[in-house]
Order: C-alpha cells, then sequence, then structure tokens
C-alpha cells in the first residue's frame, strides 16, 4: 500500500504471474546447462527416441527389434513426432515433466496444511544437479516421480468416486505398469496400493460390481497382473546396473553432476553417509506421518529398492523424500534462547541457505563446463571416433529430396556395435547389435558380410569369445580404426578374406 492509500502495481499483479514468471526463468536458465551434442545418453534412452524418430518419419530402424522400451516413449511422443531427430526437443520437453512433478509435490503437499515447507521443497528440486542433471540425460527419475504421483492422485479419485472397473481404476493398472517398466523402484507403487487393500475393509458393493468378485479382490488382480506384465517388459532392466554403491552415489548425484571426478571418495562417502542417517532420522522422527501419507510411504518404499541399483534415480528418490517431508520437521526445530525469525526458522534458514550455494555452485561449475566443452566418457569418445570414421569415409551424403529415407539408410555405412542406440544417434547410421561368436571363424566371416564397422570392449568378460574372433581376421580383412580405454573401432572388408589367396604352398 502506497502512501495515498492506493495499491501498488506490484500488490495488483495476481501472484500466478509471478509464479509462470519464475518458471519460465528457471526453464531458459536450465536450457544454458543442457549439452547440445548427441552425448550423454545412456543405451535405454537412446533406444526410446530412435522409436520415437523411426516411427514419425515412418523408416524401419533394427531398433524395433530390440525389446520394448520403458514407458518414456510414451511422455516423450510429443518432442518425437512433432520435432524428430532433435534430441534438445526430447530435453526440453523433459523440463516440462519437471515443472510439473514440483508443481504436483508442492499441490500435494498443501494437503498436509503446510504452505511453507513445500514451497522451499519446490525451490531447491528445481535448482538440484540431481534434477537438471536428470534432465539432461532425459533420465529415468523425472518420469518416474510424476508417474508415481500421478498413480498416488489415481488411487485418491478411485476411492472417492466409488465407480468400479471406471477410468481411474484401469488408470492405476496402467500406471503401475508404467511405473515398473521404468525402474525396479516403481514397484512401490503397486506394492503400497496393495497393501493398503489388503488391510482395508472388503467391500462388495455387488450392485456396481461387472464382474463378480469383491472389490479388493479385483484391485489386488489387477496390480499383481499390471505390476508382472511390467516387470516381463522390463526384462530384467538390462539398462540398470545393479549394486552399485548407495552411498557414494547420493553424494556424487545430488551435490554434483555425477562426474566420477567431480568429489573425491572421502567428500563422497561423508556426504552420502550424511544423507542417509537423514533418511533414517526423518523415518524414525515422522513414521506415524509418513506412513499415513500415501505418497510419502510409495516414496520411502522407493528409496529401499532404489538403494539396489544405486543409482542417478535412486539419488533424485532421497532428494525428493527429504526436501519435501524433511523440511516441515526442520521448521519446528527451535534455537534455544534466541528469538523472532531466527529463533523460529532459524536452523531451516540456514540448511536452504547451504544448499541453495551449493546447489547453485554445482550449476555454475556446470555452466562453465558447457560452454568450455564437457569431457566425454571413454564410452562416447569411442562412438565419437566412430562417427569421425564414418563421416571421413562417407563424407558427401546425397542432397535432401535425391533419395527416400528408406534408400539412404541402405547406402549408408553399416555398423555392429555395443550400443547399438548411442551409435545410431550418434553416427546417424544403420546400427546393429554385435554378431555372435562363433568357433567356426570361415562362418563367423561370412555372418560379417555387410558391416562396414564394428565398435565394442574387447576386455568386458562377455565379448571376450568375440574379440578372439575378430583378432585372428587378417589385416586385409580387418584394420583397427581407434583403440581407446573405451573399446576398439574396426573397420571390416569381409569380401577381402573370403578372396584371399591360399599361400599354403
Amino acid at each position: 500500500m502506497s502512501s495515498d492509500g492506493t495499491a501498488s502495481w506490484s500488490s495488483r499483479i495476481p501472484g500466478g504471474f509471478w509464479a509462470i514468471v519464475g518458471i519460465i526463468s528457471w526453464g531458459l536458465a536450465v536450457t544454458t546447462l543442457l549439452d547440445r551434442s548427441a552425448f550423454g545418453l545412456d543405451e535405454a534412452t537412446a533406444r526410446v527416441v530412435l522409436l520415437l524418430w523411426s516411427v514419425s518419419d515412418q523408416v524401419a530402424s533394427p531398433i524395433v527389434t530390440m525389446g520394448v522400451p520403458d514407458f518414456r516413449a510414451v511422455y516423450l511422443i510429443p518432442a518425437g513426432v512433432l520435432f524428430s531427430g532433435s534430441l534438445l526437443a526430447a530435453k526440453i520437453l523433459t523440463l516440462f515433466v519437471s515443472v510439473a512433478l514440483a508443481i504436483g509435490l508442492y499441490r500435494w503437499r498443501l494437503r498436509s496444511g503446510d504452505t511453507e515447507s513445500p514451497l522451499l521443497a519446490s525451490g531447491l528440486l528445481l535448482l538440484s544437479p540431481a534434477l537438471i542433471g536428470a534432465v539432461d540425460h532425459v533420465a529415468i527419475g523425472p518420469f518416474l516421480l510424476l508417474t508415481l504421483l500421478l498413480g498416488v492422485l489415481a488411487d485418491d479419485h478411485y476411492r472417492v468416486s466409488g465407480v468400479r472397473f471406471g477410468g481411474a481404476y484401469f488408470f492405476q493398472l496402467i500406471l503401475s505398469l508404467a511405473a515398473v517398466t521404468l525402474h525396479p523402484a516403481g514397484l512401490a507403487f503397486p506394492l503400497v496400493i496393495a497393501q493398503t487393500w489388503l488391510r482395508g475393509r472388503n467391500t462388495a458393493a455387488p450392485e456396481r460390481s461387472l464382474i463378480p468378485g469383491s472389490e479388493r479382490t479385483h484391485m489386488l488382480a489387477g496390480l499383481a497382473f499390471a505390476s508382472i506384465a511390467g516387470a516381463l517388459l522390463a526384462a530384467g532392466w538390462p539398462g540398470i546396473a545393479w549394486f552399485a554403491n548407495p552411498v557414494t552415489s547420493l553424494g556424487r548425484n545430488i551435490f554434483t553432476f555425477g562426474a566420477s571426478g567431480a568429489l573425491g571418495d572421502a567428500v563422497a562417502w561423508a556426504l552420502g553417509l550424511v544423507l542417509l542417517a537423514l533418511v533414517l532420522a526423518l523415518l524414525w522422527r515422522r513414521r506415524a506421518d509418513i506412513l499415513a501419507d500415501r505418497l510419502g510411504c510409495v516414496l520411502f518404499l522407493a528409496v529401499v529398492l532404489g538403494a539396489l541399483t544405486g543409482d542417478a534415480c535412486y539419488a533424485l528418490l532421497v532428494l525428493t523424500l527429504l526436501l519435501y517431508w524433511g523440511f516441515p520437521v526442520l521448521l519446528q526445530v527451535r534455537v534455544g534462547g534466541a528469538r523472532g525469525l531466527v529463533g523460529q526458522r532459524g536452523v531451516a534458514l540456514a540448511l536452504l541457505l547451504v544448499l541453495s550455494t551449493a546447489f547453485l555452485s554445482a550449476d555454475r561449475a556446470r555452466y562453465e563446463q558447457v560452454r568450455s566443452g564437457l569431457e566425454l566418457t571413454d564410452d562416447d569418445q569411442l562412438i565419437a571416433a566412430l562417427a569421425a570414421a564414418v563421416q571421413q569415409s562417407h563424407p558427401q551424403a546425397p542432397g535432401p529430396g535425391l533419395v527416400s529415407p528408406e534408400e539412404k539408410a541402405r547406402s549408408g555405412p553399416r555398423v555392429a556395435s555395443q550400443w547399438p542406440g548411442r551409435t545410431m544417434v550418434a553416427c546417424r547410421c544403420g546400427t546393429l547389435p554385435l554378431p555372435p561368436a562363433l568357433d567356426d571363424q570361415a562362418r563367423f566371416v561370412a555372418n560379417l558380410r555387410g558391416l562396414d564397422y564394428v565398435v565394442f570392449d574387447p576386455r568386458l568378460p562377455a565379448n571376450r569369445a568375440l574379440a578372439r574372433n575378430f583378432s585372428m581376421m587378417n589385416g586385409a580383412s580387418a584394420e583397427t580404426v581407434a583403440l581407446q580405454a573405451g573399446g576398439v573401432v574396426l573397420r571390416l572388408h569381409p569380401a577381402a578374406a573370403e578372396v584371399a589367396p591360399d599361400i599354403r604352398g
């Protein structure tokens, strides 16, 4: 209110406007931290975007033969269909998913009557390297969290509506299947919902039944079917490395952008142990509130299951649980002897300042890395060497409209790769999985007909037999293009091996 009693111009603007301005500013800032190159993706993510691009361009792709992708393919349909071939579009859409996640978590926690801590938690989540790194890699974390949130909302709607076999019932089953295909931690949603129905009252309501049986039986059977189907589609989650260190993963993925050298082992261990101690303390202090909150219960069980993988998705789950369910505890801590704001909110404000500074420092370091050029992993360096070799051997691509996409794919080089999805995204060439190793060398060479390059890591135990087959080929049929820490790139001339003269006297 101004001195003359009239409201100032800023007070007449609705709060939603400032929220939109803040989200847009945050989104623009995050785009400066995103990698524009074709590297940095994991194999599962690369296969998801390649499947969408092949469907959009109506081009047959070998990716469709490599198994069913996870549920991110559904979330990313707008980016894959409207902006085929653009990784940046997929990252921008992941940015929108993250915004929807933060807004949804904020609205959910408002139900508890706390209007202060959800806002602080949402701000810290949007600044965290764990979330921004997930956006840059189109990682599973934001999609899994949003799926869990939507599942709990669908469960609430189903219980309130009381309509059996309605849209909310089948939506829960779809989200259960989706969560399980994304990550092993997604099993938390069907398990928690099934547990609530097992402990709940067995309502019959026969007048509403379409299929004989109680409502509880229908829910349990549906959840079991969806969970089993999701686990079968996931096929053991081959893209996830099991039993990684869950302690150091927390320190590296929450406070940095996951680079292995960003934090020393001692610092990562110390930070990870502190975070695990906070999770245990939160469960002990607020166990009644967490267990009564269905989303909190789902997240806690997801953290337990995610600890078996110790990946970036697990770290994001831990951070979300601590921010949205841990901050209310800090707001209740009082500083003895102090009055006013310091006495009532001193501990929470101190932690807010420390976390904001740490997250912004990591974001700034990431910005400097993007400007100077991000350092590629060993695998990506090897794939980059392959892409350079392909570009050098096929420097002139047909112009637009001269050939069809199918003809261009057939005429281009063909590669067999240990990472077919990532390789296809980087070199934009036809890529197949590695050929099988054979005891019959002549048959093995015959199977290589049509391949121009092979890229793989011969030091892996699973590739030793294949490396032995390639080592038996002479220099006229296979030559080494690159030998790096990540593996080897071979250029093949199998036809030379077939017509090579017999010089045995």
